[in-house]
């Protein structure tokens, strides 16, 4: 272990990690940063809930030698078998820190420590993120050293850990900002709004083909039929217009009852 590279890394989080903005540089540089320090990470992953109307949260894991990937979550899938054996169910709900050395059968039954033992890891710990609003996210760190992880390593990853929570809910709160906008009101404009264009008189011109489509008899259905019927159709109506827009390089600016307002840019 190197205390002074512990430090300097505790210290650039805490100054806000500004030479990676990006999310991905940003896990890249801090876990490069800890395996110069002395501890001998071979996987990192930040698991975060997210507020989004079709991910429940979003995961980014590194490897060493191989970057960052990014995953997510759907809504329902924290019910499956995979999430409810995982150690991370207890950080994300207990707030507590889990530790498992991958040897012997006892991981067996647990699918992702199972895998991370096929990867050759040896030892695995789980950490809370504790959000400044009493959130709780998750991270998990785990190593291929034969003796697993020593006392002062896990030490050191213990002591990175408020700073870094720190610069992950930033993250967060960012791709929470991003995923909402270009949700409702589209990529293109949701960029704009995030880069101050937020005043009345703040225009742009575009060339563009318009969509604008509606669902035919939609307020007699709507009388005859229970809400939740018509919830249902509306759904299934806009789950066969919007993923073949999507798929087009089109952009979905809004939704209006049973009408739905697209765009194609024409470049």
């Amino acid at each position: 272990m190197d205390p002074t590279r512990l430090n300097d890394l505790i210290t650039w989080l805490a100054d806000g990690a500004r030479s990676a903005v990006d999310t991905e540089l940003f896990m890249a540089e801090t876990c490069e940063r800890m395996v110069a320090s002395g501890i001998p990470l071979f996987r990192v992953a930040v698991f975060v809930r997210t507020l989004h109307p079709s991910l429940l949260g979003l995961g980014f894991i590194w490897r060493a030698g191989g970057g960052v990937t990014l995953g997510s979550m759907v809504h329902g899938e924290d019910d499956g078998d995979e999430f409810q054996l995982s150690p991370l169910r207890r950080v994300f709900f207990e707030g507590i820190e889990v530790r498992h050395r991958l040897i012997g059968d006892e991981v067996s039954n647990v699918p992702l420590l199972a895998d991370l033992r096929a990867e050759g890891s040896t030892d695995y710990i789980a950490l809370p993120l504790n959000m400044s609003d009493g959130a709780i996210h998750a991270s998990s760190w785990t190593t291929r050293n034969p003796e697993g992880f020593s006392d002062p390593q896990l030490d050191g990853i213990r002591r990175v850990m408020p700073a870094l929570a720190r610069m992950i809910e930033i993250h967060l709160l960012r791709h929470m900002a991003s995923g909402l906008l270009d949700n409702y009101v589209g990529a293109r404009a949701g960029a704009r709004i995030l880069a101050g264009q937020i005043r009345r008189g703040h225009t742009e011109t575009m060339q563009a083909v318009i969509w604008l489509s509606d669902l035919r008899g939609f307020t007699a259905l709507s009388d005859r039929l229970q809400p939740e019927s018509v919830v249902d159709i509306l759904n299934r109506y806009f789950d066969c217009q919007v993923p073949a827009i999507l798929q087009h390089g089109g952009e979905v600016l809004k939704f209006m009852g049973d009408g739905l307002l697209a765009v194609f840019p024409v470049a």
